[in-house]
């Protein structure tokens, strides 16, 4: 037996002295103290610790959830008593949830603009592929969030749940489904005309754009089946992804993302769908180069060296 002392960081948690193994799962330790503290969902209690040990320090290393403390790297043949720390974290909500409703926003939104806002009978082919080619988008992301991703966490803080749908809700959802549904007449107005301008393509040329999505869409859908096989058997730790555009970068299915709101953002030609292409493909890039970072952090001379975060060759 190993001991931890569970020191409270909220005012409202107890602090309690803990008889334990080093092969405990660090998520029945706090589904038990949960229970202790009268909190109905343990998902709000996150532990913590110091790896060096110095109280002082502020830099404490989150313990994951599915993890024993050994695995966490808590050591206890070098101190036999361990402090940990808790901290509620406050009302949570599943990242499969989630994600379910960022995607659910867009299908909505779109939906209200193109068949009760605007008139669908008086819109080009431009218009009517760029409501399909959303609308098709959008359910592969239900599909996936649903069948295919799986998550390092089960939660995530309710209050994130706004600030994540709104990149989705406002300017794919707002933004675009206000602006290219619009009839595509004179306006009289310089800005009205700019706001509500749609190329008019032919349909032979958006059989070419379609094309190229659906290359793209399989693509990033295939990317999210290799990621899903890495976990098959249930682990959530990092692996190193291998296979298809893998070879090439750590995050391909971010790339492909962006080449596909690429093909979207020329098709229509409106100035909404290159906001929201910049916007993606900036939050992406961000993203990328960290957990590249970490990548390489994690695995060190084991992750390839040639491999690039995002884009082949470049970034």
């Amino acid at each position: 037996m190993v001991n931890i002392i569970i020191n409270p960081t909220s005012k409202h948690l107890k602090k309690i002295n803990c008889d334990t193994t080093p092969n405990t799962r660090v998520s029945n330790i706090i589904d038990a103290y949960a229970s202790k503290n009268n909190v109905s969902d343990p998902n709000r209690i996150k532990f913590s610790y110091l790896p060096d040990g110095d109280k002082t320090s502020k830099k404490k290393v989150t313990l994951k959830n599915y993890l024993t403390l050994k695995e966490n790297g808590l050591d206890f043949e070098k101190e036999p008593t361990i402090n940990v720390y808790a901290k509620d974290v406050g009302p949570q909500i599943g990242w499969r949830t989630v994600y379910f409703i960022e995607y659910l926003g867009p299908m909505i939104i779109h939906s209200i603009f193109y068949y009760l806002y605007y008139d669908p009978s008086k819109m080009n082919y431009t218009q009517l592929a760029a409501f399909n080619i959303t609308l098709l988008h959008y359910l592969k992301r239900e599909y996936e969030t649903l069948f295919i991703h799986s998550f390092s966490a089960d939660t995530m803080p309710l209050a994130f749940l706004f600030r994540n749908s709104g990149h989705y809700w406002i300017i794919n959802g707002l933004f675009i489904a206000f602006s290219i549904y619009a009839p595509q007449i004179d306006y009289h107005n310089r800005a009205l005309n700019f706001i509500h301008h749609v190329a008019d393509r032919s349909l032979d040329e958006l059989k070419i754009y379609g094309g190229l999505m659906l290359v793209f869409e399989l693509c990033n859908l295939y990317c999210h089946v290799i990621l899903r096989r890495l976990r098959s058997d249930g682990s959530r730790e990092h692996r190193i992804p291998q296979g298809f555009a893998f070879n090439l970068v750590s995050f391909p299915n971010y790339f492909f993302e962006v080449l596909s709101w690429t093909v979207f953002a020329v098709m229509t030609n409106n100035w909404s769908s290159y906001v929201f292409l910049v916007v993606g493909s900036a939050t992406m890039m961000v993203w990328a180069k960290q957990k590249h970072a970490k990548y390489r952090k994690t695995f060190g001379d084991k992750y390839p060296k040639n491999r690039k975060a995002m884009i082949p060759f470049i970034f």
